[in-house]
């Protein structure tokens, strides 16, 4: 009878340890949801941002073209100015999408880690039993 009541309470261990992974990866999951939601909200006000220095670059080039410049714009003071801010922005775009990728490679390590935490728990649970000789 000692039997079967330790291997009910084996199974009722290792049915608490996939819970607890699953519930740890779920946390985990949750925290790389608000972490990317959150980065993507930068991401946004980046573009933005970068939109608008694409309008002031385009504003700076048809003030020069009304006033009837035609010489090299690219070296005017005003326009390099215009260049250096979306320089600045796009910069800023690309790390916010780093730092995204950077949160979903460690959400996948993490949910590694985890599984194979209670992967070793479960098999350790599992050689803890002796086996009956009948």
């Amino acid at each position: 009878m000692g039997g079967i009541l330790g291997q009910a309470g084996a199974l009722l261990k290792k049915s608490g340890y996939f819970v607890m992974q699953y519930g740890y990866t779920a946390v985990q999951w949750t925290l790389k949801l608000v972490n990317v939601q959150l980065q993507k909200m930068k991401r946004a006000g980046a573009q933005k941002k970068m939109e608008k220095a694409y309008s002031g670059l385009g504003a700076e080039i048809y003030s020069l073209y009304k006033q009837g410049d035609t010489s090299d714009w690219k070296n005017m003071p005003a326009v390099q100015q215009e260049l250096k801010i979306i320089e600045e922005t796009e910069s800023g775009v690309f790390q916010v999408d780093e730092s995204i990728e950077n949160i979903r490679n460690n959400y996948l390590s993490k949910k590694a880690e985890i599984k194979e935490n209670y992967s070793a728990k479960r098999a350790a649970l599992g050689s803890e039993q002796p086996e009956e000789v009948e």
